[in-house]
């Protein structure tokens, strides 16, 4: 049927356009994806392979494995595996792929999804301007040619497009970061805020305005789950939407939008509609709650770990004036400007877009009717604080800070919203605010520019889409973002050959690194590692490297406490100039160490295969994995790599020892290979029995590689608990023993067949009853006498602790000072110290940047190095000085600050040793060399007096474990 002239165009026809529209843009914009569709996807090759790896994690998990829990995962992190609830996993991208996986393949589903987060990010942001503008324009100014509702689609299609295809949502895309790029259900859900607050202003029963806010907590809902920083971002909104709704009708009674009777905004109406959001919201994010609280009650509040990227990743009050460095004519321009500007940091929104928001803003303030001013309000003033938001702690201005604070330092103490380390992130919610003003500004100058009141023009409708058709082209020309960049997803034939073996199983990879948003431990290739990841969709192995985003610092510390493993992170690292010659030096006994080891190690982990990427590999990790590890050539692929150089790697097959009697040391070094979470970092030699580790929570884990056929387990249990209960995989193997607080306890315990089922089953030792504080243990020396410090001559007094725990970058990063179970170290890079009585009472702590060069890092603290000799001369003789490096403490340490160290009995001089880890305990007037230290590149360093705890408290201790197979 052909359409009547003036009638309006049906909903589902515009709907259609627009999808129509956004589609066709959203391939011509990523070009030249398009070209690539089945081989390639948009990113740098960092951050796309693991957010890729993703979509088939979410279908590996709840198709093939069968298992609801899809945030716990070992098949990364092997063996201690990684809680993927602190990853960005967008689960709900994840599970959207489902059917797509089934129907093509893995690259292509990635893609699609993609792509339909332009398309839906588009048609939000046009459904919520519609719905912002239909009440302002559309009573009463109708004409016979419906210019006045073809006016408000003109500007709502508009602002859908700058939503979609700004340039900040195309750089996020460029860059892999699918995630940041899946803001589509954000105008969804403000759409549904806005209309609650309309309901509100109506007088709607509550039964209405509780149906827009259940509606806006399911599209918070769907956020969260495709990117849960989204949601934080989305909460702020409603806080806004909050106070603006209390502001404007709380306190007086308002007219509704279309001049009816005034209407009581009430406390019911207002429960009604932020309950309903608040509890759709809750229900919704419940599993991720589930998966989160429990790790962070156990390990703290590890949740905003790796801050301090504010300062880098800030919107620069320059780049608001300058397209960015994607675009194809002003991009090389914009990337030489003094200013970050390379991971979407930079937001430009355009002068045409201003020029619009601000003409919609002034339109909407001058508009007769409150409604309109107070949609001015509302829109304006959102759009100002989120903007304050975008600049981050300070404003900055060409890289460089100015003296105004902003308020994303307090909003960034807030629990949950701690999370978000990207300040230029919330720039997703200025431009909303910006495309909704878009949407005005455009309806404005089409109606006083086409359409005179009480006057018909037939050509107006034609001249509103050529208006709006070149208002759009001049925004897309201004964010242009092309040619988008892609990475080549094809996967190497080896990795087919690995995932046709049958099995469970480990593959270690080499060299290969463990990654989180705040650094990178192992080999520094970020490229490599992700791409590592991505390969394992097609292997489908575990694998012991791995991505995640926030994590505690076990996940990270085992791999380098661990033996044969953290050997084989220095070696993967050799060609880093400050390393190289101390792996050289200690390569052969490295090799002599691990030869009749390395074995053993391999099987414990469950680790069948060995590849090894031989252009990344050093020529000392390949002569390691030649002469200390038990491997058979199994094949070689040669090739282009993801970049397009020639690349080869090796696969080998591990020649696996026989499961047989075997015995582990907790307090031994090697037998960290075990160590899970919950146990403290030095060993109790045992000085009134045998040596020990003591257990820092009530319910520590070990983790052992046990046959299907099961066998036999001892071990040996100390307090101070009195009892204990040994479970396996979370089973007990029987009931609980009674434990002598005096002596050790040695208990086997029966496996049943089949119940060591995991490539690495997880032991869990459930000491019962209360955690004994660390003072406790230290209340007794052999001699009665004190616990001696080194060769110092001054004793700590009975009671007394001291644990000192130093890592440089490559090995941890962290510095601890465990005084009577309270870590006083402060956080930072450098010499942290701290003064104790021989009581172990603290009488002051500090810490030392004495490697902040003033040349390269603006607001370097003066003279650190000659204040810490300051410090530590102004301390009587008989003071005890803890010390512990973390990160780096070389650069400008000085001969004055090392004679300083000597006078506490210090003998170590780290001039030259670039990030080493230094631990000491010593004593103010000590001879040089008698303080209690330890020092090194490779390892962290770690000295203590007293318990042999780095902790507040312990619940036990475990000796050794011994392994006997069935009877054949």
């Amino acid at each position: 049927m052909d359409r009547v002239p003036g009638r309006p165009r049906p909903r589902a026809g515009r709907l259609l356009g627009a999808l129509a529209l956004y589609s066709a843009l959203s391939l011509a914009l990523t070009w030249p994806l398009a070209a690539h569709f089945t081989t390639h996807v948009p990113g740098d090759g960092i951050d796309d392979p693991a957010l890729a790896w993703n979509l088939w994690w979410i279908k590996v998990r709840l198709v093939d494995q069968l298992q609801p829990d899809i945030f716990h995962v070992v098949w990364m992190f092997h063996p201690v595996g990684i809680n993927l609830a602190f990853y960005t996993l967008t689960p709900l991208n994840g599970l959207l792929s489902v059917p797509l996986q089934t129907a093509t393949s893995l690259v292509v589903t990635n893609n699609l999804l993609l792509l339909s987060s332009f398309v839906l990010a588009g048609l939000g942001a046009f459904l919520l301007s519609l719905e912002v503008l239909g009440p302002l324009v559309l009573p009463g100014q109708a004409d016979r040619h419906g210019f006045s509702r073809q006016a408000a689609t003109a500007g709502a299609l508009v602002a859908g497009l700058l939503y979609a295809f700004a340039s900040t949502k195309l750089f996020y895309a460029s860059l892999g970061q699918f995630n940041i790029a899946s803001s589509q259900w954000v105008p969804f859900c403000v759409l549904y805020v806005w209309r609650l607050g309309r309901k509100l202003g109506q007088g709607a029963p509550a039964r209405e305005i509780g149906r827009s806010g259940a509606m806006a907590g399911l599209f918070l809902v769907l956020q969260a789950w495709a990117e849960l920083t989204y949601a934080s971002f989305l909460l702020i909104f409603l806080a806004l939407h909050l106070a603006w709704v209390l502001g404007m009708g709380w306190r007086a009674r308002r007219r509704t939008e279309d001049g009816g009777p005034p209407v009581q905004v009430t406390l019911t109406r207002l429960l009604a509609g932020y309950a309903a959001v608040a509890g759709m919201f809750l229900a919704g994010i419940a599993p991720f709650l589930a998966a989160m609280v429990p790790d962070l009650l156990r390990e703290g509040d590890f949740f905003a770990s790796g801050g301090g990227f504010a300062d880098i990743f800030s919107a620069d009050l320059m780049g608001y004036l300058v397209p960015t460095r994607l675009h194809p004519l002003f991009g090389a321009w914009t990337a030489q400007l003094p200013f970050p500007n390379d991971k979407a940091q930079h937001l430009y929104l355009g002068y045409s877009v201003l020029l619009l928001a601000g003409a919609g803003l002034l339109w909407l303030w001058r508009k007769t009717s409150g409604a309109g001013r107070a949609a001015a309000l509302f829109w304006g003033g959102s759009g100002f604080v989120f903007w304050l938001l975008t600049l981050g702690p300070h404003l900055r201005w060409a890289g460089q800070d100015l003296p105004v604070p902003g308020p994303f330092a307090l909003v960034s103490r807030l629990p949950f919203f701690s999370g978000n380390r990207y300040p230029s992130r919330y720039g997703v919610m200025l431009l909303l605010c910006a495309a909704v003003l878009v949407a005005c500004g455009i309806w404005w100058l089409v109606q006083g520019g086409l359409q005179r009141p009480g006057r018909a023009n037939p050509a107006a409708p034609r001249r509103l889409w050529a208006v709006a058709a070149g208002v759009g082209l001049l925004i897309l020309l201004e964010h242009l973002s092309l040619p988008l960049p892609l990475s080549d997803f094809r996967t190497p034939s080896i990795y087919r050959q690995l995932a046709a073996i049958p099995g469970d199983f480990a593959v270690l990879e080499l060299p290969t690194g463990w990654r989180n948003g705040a650094r990178v431990m192992g080999y520094g290739d970020d490229v490599l590692l992700m791409m590592q990841q991505w390969y394992q969709t097609t292997h489908g192995k575990r694998r012991l490297g791995g991505n995640t985003s926030r994590n505690p610092p076990h996940k990270f510390q085992y791999f380098t406490d661990a033996p044969l493993l953290g050997d084989l992170i220095g070696l993967m690292n050799a060609h880093r100039e400050h390393l190289a010659p101390v792996v050289e030096s200690q390569l052969e006994a490295m090799i002599q160490r691990n030869r009749p080891r390395a074995g053993q190690i391999l099987r414990d982990l469950g680790i069948r295969y060995v590849l090894v990427h031989m252009e990344r590999a050093t020529p000392a990790l390949l002569r390691f994995v030649d002469q200390a590890l038990p491997l058979t050539l199994v094949d070689q692929w040669q090739g282009l790599d993801w970049s397009g150089k020639p690349a080869a790697i090796r696969l080998y097959e591990v020649q696996m020892p026989p499961t047989e009697e075997w015995a582990v040391d907790l307090a031994d070094p090697a037998g960290s290979i075990a160590l899970a979470e919950g146990w403290s970092s030095f060993v109790d030699p045992g000085a009134q029995g045998p040596a020990r580790r003591y257990a820092t929570r009530s319910q520590p884990a070990l983790l052992f590689n046990l046959p299907d056929e099961g066998g036999e387990l001892t071990l040996e249990l100390f307090g101070p608990a009195t009892e204990a209960t040994v479970l396996l995989n979370g089973q007990p193997l029987g009931p609980a023993v009674l434990l002598d607080p005096q002596a050790s306890t040695r208990v086997t315990l029966p496996i049943p067949a089949g119940l060591a089922r995991e490539p690495m089953d997880r032991l869990t030792v459930a000491f019962h009853g209360p955690l004994t504080p660390v003072t406790a243990l230290a209340a007794a020396p052999p001699d009665g006498s004190g616990w001696s410090i080194g060769g110092t001559g001054v004793s700590l007094a009975p009671g007394a602790t001291v644990a000192v725990r130093s890592a440089g970058e490559e090995v941890g990063n962290f510095a601890h000072i465990w005084v009577n179970g309270r870590d006083v170290a402060q956080e930072g890079r450098g010499y942290h110290l701290a003064a104790l009585g021989v009581d172990g009472q603290v009488l002051g702590t500090a810490r030392f940047d004495t490697s902040c060069v003033a040349e390269l890092q603006p607001g370097c603290p003066p003279e650190q190095s000659a204040a810490m000799a300051r410090w530590l001369r102004s301390w009587p003789a008989g003071t005890v000085i803890a010390g512990a490096v973390q990160d780096e403490a070389s650069l400008r340490l000085d001969a004055d600050a090392v004679a300083a160290l000597a006078e506490v009995g210090v003998a170590t001089d780290l001039r030259g040793k670039l990030r080493w880890s230094h631990a000491f305990i010593g004593v103010v007037g000590a001879t040089p060399g008698t303080a209690l230290e330890t020092s090194s590149l490779l390892r962290p360093a770690g000295v203590y007096v007293g318990a042999a705890v780095d902790g507040a408290a312990v619940s036990g201790g475990v000796g050794r474990v011994w392994f006997t197979p069935p009877p054949r």
